[in-house]
C-alpha cells in the first residue's frame, strides 16, 4: 500500500512538472476579388502554361515527431494539405472557382490555414493562394480585395498572418502595394480592417509583375512548470493523503 502511494506521488509530481500548454493559430480569407481598371483595363493570370511554375498550393508540418504534407496546383483549383498526430494538427486549404483562364480564376476563392498543437509539439501551415506572374496592360491598375474571415491565436506561442503583395520581377515590393493582417501571442487582438486591399498601377506599357496572396500560421506548445503557489497546494494535498494512508496502515 505504501509503495503504491509513493509511486502515485512520484507519478503525480512528474506529470505536474510536464503540463503541456496548448497553442493554436488560425487565419482565413474569403471572397477574393481581382479587378483591373484604367489604362488598357486588362490583366491576365496564365493557367496551364508549361514554362510557369504552379502558383498556388498548401503546405503543412508538425515538428516532433515530424510529419508534413504539401500540394500544388493552378489558381482557382481545390487544394489541401493536412497532418495530425497525438492530438496536434496542421491543415491548409483553398476552395475552387469555375471562372475562365484570366485573372477572374481567383475571384470567389477562399483559403484557410490552422495549427493546433499540444504536448510539446510545434507546427506550421501555409495556404498559398497565388504566387506568380501576372501580365498587366499599359497604365492599368490591378486591385485585389479579400474578406478577413478569421485571424486568431491562443497560448503563449502562436502567430497568424494574411497578406497581399505586388512586386516587380526583381522582387522590389513597394509599401504602398502591400497589405497584411498579423497577430501573435504578444498582440493577439487584431484591430485592423477586415477587408484587405492592395493595388498596383503599371507605370508603362504592358508588362509582367509578381502577385502574392497567402496565409501563414504557426504555433508551438512547450512544457510548463506549475507556479510555486500551485505546486504548494498540490504538495499540501499529497501530504494530507499521506497522513490518511499512514493512519490506515497503523489501524
Amino acid at each position: 500500500m505504501l509503495k503504491t502511494f509513493q509511486f502515485a506521488v512520484g507519478a503525480a509530481l512528474i506529470a505536474a512538472s510536464q503540463l503541456a500548454a496548448a497553442d493554436t493559430a488560425e487565419a482565413s480569407i474569403s471572397n477574393i476579388n481581382v479587378s483591373a481598371s484604367g489604362g488598357e483595363w486588362w490583366a491576365q493570370l496564365f493557367k496551364g502554361v508549361t514554362w510557369l511554375p504552379l502558383p498556388s498550393g498548401a503546405s503543412v508540418g508538425l515538428v516532433d515527431p515530424s510529419f508534413s504534407d504539401t500540394a500544388s496546383g493552378w489558381q482557382g483549383d481545390v487544394i489541401g494539405a493536412s497532418v495530425a498526430a497525438a492530438g496536434s494538427l496542421a491543415q491548409a486549404s483553398l476552395t475552387a472557382t469555375s471562372s475562365a483562364e484570366n485573372y477572374n480564376s481567383l475571384n470567389g476563392v477562399s483559403a484557410s490555414a490552422k495549427v493546433s498543437v499540444t504536448g510539446g509539439q510545434s507546427g506550421w501551415a501555409n495556404a498559398k493562394v497565388f504566387d506568380g506572374l501576372i501580365q498587366v496592360g499599359g497604365h492599368t491598375t490591378l486591385t485585389v480585395t479579400a474578406d478577413l474571415s478569421s485571424l486568431l491565436v491562443s497560448g503563449a506561442h502562436g502567430q497568424a498572418n494574411a497578406y497581399i503583395d505586388f512586386c516587380s520581377l526583381a522582387d522590389t515590393c513597394a509599401p504602398g502595394n502591400y497589405t497584411e493582417a498579423f497577430i501573435d501571442a504578444s498582440f493577439p487582438n487584431y484591430t485592423g480592417p477586415t477587408l484587405l486591399t492592395a493595388s498596383w498601377t503599371n507605370p508603362g506599357e504592358t508588362t509582367f509583375a509578381r502577385m502574392v496572396i497567402g496565409l501563414a500560421v504557426s504555433a508551438d506548445s512547450v512544457s510548463a512548470v506549475p507556479e510555486p503557489a500551485t505546486m504548494a497546494l498540490w504538495l499540501a494535498g499529497l501530504a494530507g493523503v499521506g497522513a490518511v494512508s499512514r493512519r490506515r496502515l497503523k489501524n
